[in-house]
């Protein structure tokens, strides 16, 4: 049964405190490892006013008395442990800015992301959301300055890159922002209306999201059922309520870990899950786009398949025989993922330790 989006509550009126522009909203989990860093990136942001909101979901670290030791610099917020869209409903809850930033409690913003997507979100105010290009690390270093392209296949240069995404193109004039330049400095801008490629695979990195007020009283709040790619749903709500855009320049430092959600062996599984809802509530996109959508879900239900191939053998040959003969989708990881299945777990076992030894 296809369910409705979370109600489309407005955001309750605050009075923004003299000055504040924007807040930065950070859910965390266990973070205390990396939130002290994170938080120290938002403090020297060259635009000043601005507001971090953190909303510690039920760790059980020190993420809380991390987040005391920033004293008035940071207004957090204590709850048990609900998952990650019921911690951004209660950071946006709380926010006072009219324009909202989103960010991850183990990334870094680069100083002028604050000014930067505040600057073009004013110059193009019909735009709901924008997000932008982003460095890539994890513990053994950099993966790359501009990482958008290798993270999100769709925004790959085989493909066109991000800006092959967006319909309009622009420029958009960033020397105000840098601290300490004089130069003048611009950066590729794209925005426009969006909603059916965002429904047919997620290319908005959500850390590096900053959005108006506005796209709240549109779009309603995240889905608290959805577990894992809330993000993607909630973004593919917004773009159906009006433009987004995308600045082509790396704002923010994205670290890679085993930990993270995208990591979650559920995540294939969760996308399928809203793939389907997001295709359910529409017809006309169903209809209007009925090949890719249905290649989509034939990846989706193969990307499933083969994430739960050892550990749900039953659910995983399901979806497997779904994207053969629901979806027509045959490719190598089909048969690499029935050879998983088919395969007895010490025998792989056995194939993973060969491996590893010759490698």
């Amino acid at each position: 049964m296809n369910r409705p989006p979370p109600e489309q509550t407005k955001m309750p009126e605050h009075s923004p405190p003299a000055g504040a522009l924007v807040s930065v909203v950070i859910p965390a989990y266990n973070a205390q490892a990396t939130l002290g860093e994170t938080l120290r990136s938002v403090l020297a942001q060259t635009h000043r006013s601005l507001e971090i909101v953190v909303v510690d979901d039920g760790s059980t670290d020190g993420t809380w008395q991390l987040v005391q030791g920033f004293g008035d610099a940071v207004r957090a917020i204590h709850q048990p442990n609900a998952g990650l869209a019921a911690a951004r409903n209660a950071g946006l809850a709380a926010a006072r800015g009219e324009f909202i930033a989103l960010l991850d409690a183990d990334d870094l913003c680069e100083p002028e992301r604050i000014a930067t997507q505040l600057k073009y979100l004013q110059e193009h105010p019909d735009v709901l959301l924008c997000s932008s290009d982003f460095s890539g690390f994890d513990a053994q270093g950099s993966l790359g300055a501009s990482y958008c392209g290798q993270y999100y296949a769709r925004c790959h240069a085989a493909h066109g890159g991000p800006a092959a995404r967006y319909p309009e193109h622009g420029t958009l004039d960033i020397s105000d922002c840098l601290p300490g330049t004089s130069r003048l400095t611009t950066v590729p801008v794209y925005q426009g209306r969006v909603y059916a490629q965002l429904a047919l695979g997620n290319f908005v990195h959500p850390p590096t999201v900053m959005f108006r007020r506005k796209a709240i009283d549109l779009a309603g709040m995240f889905d608290p059922d959805i577990k894992i790619v809330c993000d993607w749903e909630w973004f593919v709500r917004v773009a159906r309520a009006g433009p987004i855009g995308f600045i082509d320049r790396p704002l923010l430092r994205y670290r890679r870990s085993p930990t993270q959600s995208s990591s979650d062996p559920r995540t294939p599984l969760d996308s399928l899950v809203v793939a389907r809802r997001i295709y359910g509530r529409d017809p006309d996109l169903r209809r209007n786009d009925a090949g890719e959508v249905r290649r989509h879900l034939g990846a989706l239900s193969l990307d499933a398949a083969y994430a739960l191939s050892e550990v749900e053998r039953g659910r995983a040959l399901r979806l497997l025989l779904s994207s053969l003969f629901a979806y027509r989708t045959f490719n190598a990881k089909t048969l690499r993922t029935l050879f998983k299945i088919a395969t007895p777990a010490m025998f792989l076992g056995r194939v993973r330790r060969l491996r590893a030894r010759l490698a």
